[in-house]
């Protein structure tokens, strides 16, 4: 193993596979800093002529691209609640807080440096398991498997925070929108609606930024502020880095939670960084404070986001199946330049591999030194008024979501949990669980299901799924008990709000929506599909229904306390004529941008959107114009020329695109 270790090293040690390394960090950092633009599209990019090239090279620029994209995605969610990617979005949760109290360099020391620390765990930590992992995978079978993504769901109690029901609510409807598309075991379409859209079900990226980047915006249009609520934002650079040695053994164990979701199958970047937050909330002193704008809390994300690419490697390598959707496509390229996962990793091609370990490491490093690099200018945008950040961000989600599938239905799509996401943030509902649920549906699915046919109702009694069992029982009532002796108030891992609105009718309406919708889901299924089509349908509607019973009962019981005096909850506020337009012409915004694309096209939506916008709230239309001519050339250069996307045509003008 030495010598492959040694072998590995001197592989990537060439002036040409170091030089491959710089430029996949620096275009990685470039894609993954733009909102939801990242990670697939940046290797699909690269892949055809990444499979030109020798393996060590092929390593250098591909595994060095694939593994820094989540250390530069934290400037978006940091700066402006916007996920940069798939596996930066529990960073929000306190990083958005810190921005707004003036804290984003200190955010950034602490998350930079923490992801490399991550990635150096992440490898360590793959050398030292591969003589423990490879059997221990090998025999865990689907019962396991399902109840290591049940664990991650029963999280989704913590999650809720105050409202714990609600929480559970939430990640029932992210499990009723995972059931959108094609069953596979059973090949029958569920809830498509005869659409071949939704065949393959919604994508995450587009259900995160419009559940997530949305709703900041949103509510940043109609306060009309800058995101940071203080004039300077401080030296808290070097504070942040301090932050890393203050709370190492968070960052280890984070890590290693990392490794372990980046072990498992079918998992991976989706929901290390929400398990790693879940565990910290678990586990550290004062949890309250969470999602206030905790360190801890971006702390445990970042270093978990850039360890579980060590675990990722794990089953891609040794047993060949993909870690994640990006690990998926590197298979392919691997394969392409003569590299072959299995048994041969660990006998004729183990420098490779090892290789592949140098590479996280280094590569990580640099991208840690890049942005730590740009972090003070990055920062400042915390100080951007909003008539310049509102518009180019909507700008970013729109093409964040459209290129997904470059189809206009993604663009509807994003609307609709747009919308989801506002009212779920200005009625009090936790975001986090739907997500997370929207991430683990299919894999409970598909384990549940192979359990079932493969053992029936037996596999329940295995000494393993026992204490599986009392392991995720344990997981949810430690952390309830513990704030119930300690007589704390409870952590809401949701974006704090900044005024206090009446949420029980709110809620109440929600509650009945979502009423409705699991009740036509049951009778969907059980008039139309056969029994191993509906189980899981009737097994989420079900428990939804009671879950929502439960949360009507509490809404109704807390209005009228609230209105004979006996509860303690604070007094809320009013919401005024003011906000409410305010809301309607930020919502009329948003909806106006989905419409100038069908009607107009892309890039004369892009030039005219931000200068328009710009021109009305400040007046400063040759700022404008700068925003709107550097919109369309990123435009241009991103999908026109780098990967010739063909645009569809606009209704009013179709013939700008041939």
């Amino acid at each position: 193993m030495f010598d492959g270790v040694i072998e590995g090293l001197m592989g990537i040690l060439t002036w040409k596979t170091m030089l491959l390394m710089v430029a996949g960090v620096c275009i990685s950092s470039f894609f993954a800093a733009a909102p939801g633009i990242g990670g697939l599209l940046l290797l699909s990019l690269l892949m055809p002529y990444a499979m030109t090239l020798q393996p060590y090279e092929f390593i250098a620029l591909i595994i060095g691209a694939a593994t820094v994209g989540n250390t530069a995605s934290t400037f978006t969610s940091v700066l402006i609640g916007v996920p940069g990617g798939v596996g930066s979005q529990a960073t929000i949760l306190d990083g958005y807080p810190m921005a707004k109290r003036g804290e984003a360099n200190r955010a950034f020391g602490a998350a930079f440096l923490g992801s490399a620390v991550g990635a150096v765990i992440g490898a360590a930590t793959f050398i030292i398991s591969l003589p423990f992992f490879s059997p221990l995978v090998l025999s865990m079978g689907s019962p396991e498997f399902f109840m290591f993504v049940l664990w991650g769901l029963t999280s989704v109690a913590v999650l809720g925070g105050t409202e714990p029901v609600k929480g559970l609510i939430a990640a029932c409807a992210g499990l009723a929108i995972a059931l959108i598309g094609t069953d596979a075991r059973t090949g029958i379409e569920r809830f498509t609606f005869g659409s071949a859209y939704l065949w393959d079900g919604l994508e995450i990226v587009i259900i995160g930024m419009g559940v997530f980047a949305v709703p900041e915006m949103f509510e940043m249009a109609v306060k009309r502020t800058p995101i940071a609520s203080v004039q300077s934002l401080g030296n808290g650079l070097v504070e942040g880095m301090k932050d890393v040695f203050r709370h190492k053994w968070l960052v280890v164990r984070a890590s290693m939670v990392g490794v372990w979701i980046g072990v498992l199958p079918g998992l991976g970047s989706s929901v290390a960084d929400w398990f790693a937050y879940a565990h910290a909330v678990q586990t550290e002193k004062n949890p309250e404070r969470f999602g206030t704008g905790d360190v801890r809390g971006v702390l445990a994300t970042e270093s978990a986001n850039n360890a579980k690419e060590g675990g990722d490697l794990i089953p891609t390598l040794l047993f060949g199946i993909p870690g994640g959707t990006s690990m998926a496509i590197i298979l392919v390229g691997l394969v392409a330049v003569g590299i072959q996962p299995g048994a041969s990793m660990l006998t004729t091609q183990q420098p490779y591999m090892f290789s592949m370990i140098w590479t996280l490491v280094i590569a990580n490093f640099m991208a840690t030194g890049l942005a730590l690099l740009f972090a003070k200018q990055f920062s400042k945008a915390c100080m951007v008024p909003f008539y310049f950040l509102v518009p180019t961000v909507f700008l970013f989600c729109i093409i964040g979501a459209f290129a997904t599938n470059l189809d206009y239905n993604d663009l509807i799509a994003f609307l609709v949990f747009s919308a989801i996401g506002i009212f779920m943030k200005r009625f009090g509902w936790p975001r986090p669980p739907l997500i997370i649920a929207v991430v683990l549906g299919p894999q409970l699915q598909q384990y549940l299901w192979l359990s079932t046919d493969r053992y029936g109702q037996e596999w329940l009694t295995h000494p393993s799924i026992i204490i599986l069992m009392i392991l995720i029982a344990l997981t949810v009532i430690w952390p309830f008990w513990r704030m119930r002796r300690s007589k704390k108030k409870a952590i809401d891992m949701d974006i704090q709000h900044d005024v206090r609105h009446p949420t029980e009718n709110g809620s109440l309406i929600i509650c009945g929506l979502l009423l409705a919708v699991f009740s036509s889901m049951i009778l969907v299924a059980a008039n139309n599909w056969p029994i191993f089509a509906s189980l899981s349908v009737y097994f989420i509607g079900t428990l939804g229904i009671l879950l929502v019973l439960v949360q009507v009962f509490r809404d109704v019981r807390s209005k009228r306390l609230i209105a004979l005096g006996l509860s303690s909850q604070e007094a809320t506020v009013a919401w005024t004529w003011g906000e409410v337009r305010r809301e309607l012409i930020a919502g009329a915004w948003l909806i106006g941008l989905v419409v100038s694309l069908v009607l107009v096209g892309f890039h004369i939506t892009f030039f005219f959107y931000p200068l328009i916008y710009i021109w009305i709230y400040s007046g400063e239309w040759k700022r404008g114009l700068y925003i709107s001519v550097s919109a369309v050339g990123l435009l241009y250069l991103i999908f026109d020329y780098m990967q010739g996307a063909i645009w569809p045509k606009p209704l009013l003008l179709p013939f700008l695109y041939s």
